[in-house]
């Protein structure tokens, strides 16, 4: 990979994205051919499993809002999700989090942006949102649920990252897509959402997806950088050259961001999405680092990281959400949803 990043490891998802970004040439021309077979069962298999699950699906005890995407990562439904959580909130409802489980980093960090904010995890949401009523939450957030078509909600939000659109997009396993666009006929409002793509190339992408999607209303917001902060000190910004070390579906747009926010990057270090470090990989990455070297990251990787590297190297790009195009959009939508919830 270029522009200093390397792989961490030589996962199958490593290898996986490679494939889908171009990067293996002729090779990977022609096991995009060989795995068109694939792309279509699983398009076939994800269409009856919906219908299978719509038909079976049970409406949970309070108030819901799902958080989606069509993609495999990259859309920034972690901070979006966070943000929506501490907005409902700030109108005075009480919010609970839904996370499926399949990751220890999202809930971890879930609980540490919104500490007020209870966090359940597991696979079956509908256990989880039984749970989080009986302790009193009034509204519910699921985080990644766009396809978990078993549980019912009252708002679908559904982000596109305006980085990563396509009209015509390759599905698993020939490309990182779990539906295609037609999907987002199902969504109540679209959030495009941009890190390095410019505002105009966002609105390009909404204007797009309100075609596709049949008229479905469409929001753009920016999920800026905010800022750094070290975890194990008050310092304000990282004050020499730096090795950037994460594990989230788009390594070069974290590395982009980071250098937007004025780090020196002289290394990336790329682990596979949701990777779970371990002493080893503590050991390389201070290797990699250099003796008393600053290692940048994001807050997934933080709350990982924290307890295998000296948390005064280590730093966290925040992130905030800006609504750029359709706040009332938005606005109204969280308006019907507290006006369903039990007073």
């Amino acid at each position: 990979m270029g522009d200093g990043m390397r792989l961490a490891s030589g996962s199958m998802e490593t290898f996986a994205r490679r494939w889908w970004r171009g990067e293996l040439g002729v090779a990977g021309r022609g096991l995009s051919l060989l795995a068109l077979p694939a792309e279509l069962l699983w398009r076939t298999g994800s269409a009856l499993h919906r219908r299978a699950a719509t038909r079976r699906r049970v409406a949970p005890p309070v108030p819901a809002v799902s958080v989606g995407n069509l993609a495999v990562g990259g859309a920034g439904k972690t901070p979006v999700a966070a943000w929506l959580a501490a907005e409902l909130r700030d109108r005075g409802a009480r919010p609970a989090l839904l996370h499926g489980g399949y990751a220890a980093d999202e809930p971890a960090l879930h609980r540490r942006l919104n500490p007020e904010v209870p966090v359940y995890t597991g696979r079956d949401r509908l256990a989880s949102a039984r749970q989080a009523a009986a302790a009193g939450a009034d509204v519910l957030v699921l985080d990644d649920a766009f396809q978990h078509h078993a549980l019912d909600r009252d708002l679908d939000l559904v982000l596109v990252a305006a980085e990563h659109w396509t009209p015509r997009p390759r599905l698993l396993p020939r490309g990182p897509w779990r539906e295609g666009p037609a999907a987002l006929q199902r969504a109540d409002l679209v959030v495009v959402t941009r890190r390095t793509a410019s505002a105009r190339e966002a609105e390009q992408v909404a204007r797009e997806v309100t075609r596709v999607s049949g008229g479905v209303d469409v929001a753009c917001l920016h999920l800026r950088t905010a800022g750094w902060e070290c975890v194990g000190s008050p310092a304000s910004a990282p004050a020499e050259s730096a090795l950037a070390v994460t594990a989230v579906a788009d390594p070069a747009a974290f590395a982009a961001n980071a250098r937007q926010a004025g780090a020196q990057l002289h290394a990336v270090l790329a682990f596979p999405d949701h990777h779970d470090y371990d002493a080893a990989d503590g050991a390389r990455i201070c290797a990699a680092a250099g003796p008393g070297g600053v290692i940048v990251t994001t807050g997934k990787d933080a709350v990982k990281l924290e307890a295998l590297v000296d948390p005064e190297r280590l730093w966290v790009l925040r992130q905030e959400v800006v609504l750029e195009d359709g706040a009332a959009l938005l606005t109204a939508a969280l308006d019907r949803l507290l006006a369903g919830r039990r007073t």
